[in-house]
C-alpha cells in the first residue's frame, strides 16, 4: 500500500523536526526544573543510556542516520560511496563520540545521586519524602520521617502500610 503524503516534503520534515523539538524541550525542562543531580542525570540517560544505547534519542537519531545511508545506496552516483562514508561516520559519531562523552558525565554524576533507603541503589528518581508506611498508616501526623526512596520502594513501602 503506498503512502500519499499529505504534505510537501518540506511540510512533513519540519513538522518532524517541530515534533523532535518539543520532545527535547521536555526533556531539557524535567532535567531542569530543580537543582537536584537526578533529574540532570535522568535527562541525560534520555538523551544516551549506556545500558541500552539503542533506546534513548541519541539511539533513534544514529536509526535514522543508518537507514538513510541503507536507502541512499540505491542512488546511482560516482560519489555515493563517499557519501554513504560520511554517513556511517555521522552515525558512530553520534552514539559513540557523543554517547561516551553522555556516559562520562554520568558516571562523574553517579556518586552524587540519592541512595534509595530500601533497595540501597543510587538511581535518578530517588526522592526524599515523608516515610510512605507512615504516613498511610497516621495520616494525622505531620511530623513523619523523611527518607529518600525510588518510586518502586515508596508504593512497596505503602502497599506495606
Amino acid at each position: 500500500m503506498d503512502r500519499i503524503p499529505k504534505l510537501a516534503l518540506d511540510q512533513e520534515l519540519q513538522a518532524a523536526v517541530a515534533i523532535v523539538r518539543i520532545g527535547l524541550d521536555r526533556i531539557r525542562d524535567a532535567a531542569c526544573r530543580t537543582e537536584a543531580v537526578g533529574p540532570h542525570a535522568a535527562g541525560l540517560q534520555a538523551l544516551y543510556d549506556p545500558a541500552n544505547p539503542d533506546a534513548g534519542v541519541l539511539g533513534a537519531i544514529a536509526d535514522v542516520i543508518g537507514t538513510i545511508t541503507v536507502s541512499v545506496t540505491e542512488v546511482d552516483h560516482e560519489d555515493i560511496d563517499r557519501v554513504t562514508e560520511l554517513l556511517d561516520e555521522a552515525q558512530g559519531h553520534v552514539q559513540d563520540s557523543t554517547g561516551d562523552r553522555i556516559r562520562h558525565a554520568l558516571d562523574l554524576l553517579a556518586p552524587l545521586l540519592q541512595r534509595c533507603e530500601e533497595c540501597g541503589k543510587q538511581k535518578p528518581d530517588v526522592e526524599v519524602m515523608a516515610d510512605p508506611f507512615s504516613t498511610a498508616l497516621y495520616p494525622e501526623e505531620t511530623d513523619h520521617r523523611q527518607i529518600p526512596l525510588c518510586p518502586p520502594c515508596a508504593t512497596k513501602r505503602f502497599e506495606e502500610s
